[in-house]
C-alpha cells in the first residue's frame, strides 16, 4: 500500500502531460482565433474599397448631373407659354471612345455652341472619372425624339473592382440625371 507521500507523488506525475495538452488546445484555439479575426479584416478592407468606389461613382454621378442641368438652364429660362423654346444639348450624344477611354467623341448638337459646351463638359467629366475610378467607363442614354426626354437622361458607370474575390470584376452603378 502507498504512503500519502507516495501518492501525491504519483498524482503530481500524472498532471505533468496533462497540464502541457491543456496549453497546447489553448493556443491552438487562439491561433485559429486570430486567422479568423485576420481573415475577417481582409474582407473589412476589401469591402471599404469597394465601398468607396461605389460613393466616388455616385459623386461622379451628380457632378454629371449638375453639369447636365447647368447647361440646359437657359433654355428652361427661354421657355414661354407660346412659344416652344429651342431644344437644350443632348448630352448622350457624347459617347466614350471603344479604342481610347481616356477621350469622348461627340455628335452633332443643334448648334455650334451647343457642340462645344456638351463636348466641353463631357470631356471634363470624362476626365475626371478616369482619375477617380480604375478602368473605368460610362453610358449615357436617353430616349431622343420628344422634347421632354432632353430632361430625362440614364447614366451607368462601370469599373474594374480589382479587391473582389474573383479577377477582373467590372461593378457598375447606374442613376437617372433629370
Amino acid at each position: 500500500m502507498m504512503n500519502s507521500k507516495e501518492y501525491k507523488m504519483s498524482a503530481r506525475r500524472s498532471q505533468a502531460g496533462v497540464t502541457l495538452i491543456e496549453v497546447l488546445v489553448s493556443i491552438t484555439v487562439l491561433v485559429l482565433g486570430l486567422v479568423g479575426l485576420a481573415a475577417l479584416q481582409a474582407k473589412t478592407l476589401m469591402l471599404g474599397q469597394s465601398s468607396y468606389y461605389r460613393s466616388i461613382a455616385a459623386d461622379l454621378a451628380t457632378n454629371l448631373g449638375e453639369r447636365i442641368r447647368a447647361n440646359r438652364s437657359p433654355f428652361l429660362a427661354d421657355s414661354t407659354s407660346e412659344v416652344k423654346p429651342a431644344t437644350p444639348p443632348d448630352f448622350s450624344k457624347c459617347v466614350q471612345n471603344t479604342s481610347d477611354k481616356s477621350t469622348v467623341t461627340c455628335s452633332a448638337q443643334d448648334s455650334a455652341d451647343q457642340a462645344y459646351r456638351v463636348s466641353t463638359e463631357m470631356t471634363d467629366w470624362n476626365t475626371l472619372l478616369r482619375s477617380q475610378l480604375p478602368e473605368a467607363t460610362y453610358t449615357l442614354t436617353s430616349a431622343a425624339g420628344n422634347y421632354a426626354d432632353h430632361f430625362r437622361y440614364t447614366l451607368t458607370i462601370t469599373w474594374l473592382d480589382d479587391r473582389s474575390q474573383s479577377s477582373n470584376t467590372s461593378t457598375s452603378y447606374s442613376v437617372v440625371i433629370e
